[in-house]
């Protein structure tokens, strides 16, 4: 995986796009690849915030349902 920084998405301060002009006259894109080294860091982000299972009683056809309880 990948971190993708685009230079645009910065609050640059007047130096700063003085030189992000210079860069887009001499080079074709804004964006830098990065790959994630840290997998640690990377689990946490993509980590749940709360861990917690969702249960339902819902089932495929209640027809069966009312089936099971007439005939049992």
């Amino acid at each position: 995986m990948y971190i993708v920084k685009n230079l645009k998405d910065y609050d640059l301060s007047h130096k700063q796009r003085i030189f992000a002009g210079y860069i887009k006259d001499n080079v074709d894109s804004f964006v830098c690849y990065e790959k994630i080294t840290n997998l640690t860091a990377m689990r946490k982000y993509f980590a749940p915030d709360n861990d917690f299972e969702i249960y339902s009683t819902a089932i495929a056809d209640p027809a069966m349902l009312t089936r099971r309880a007439i005939a049992g």
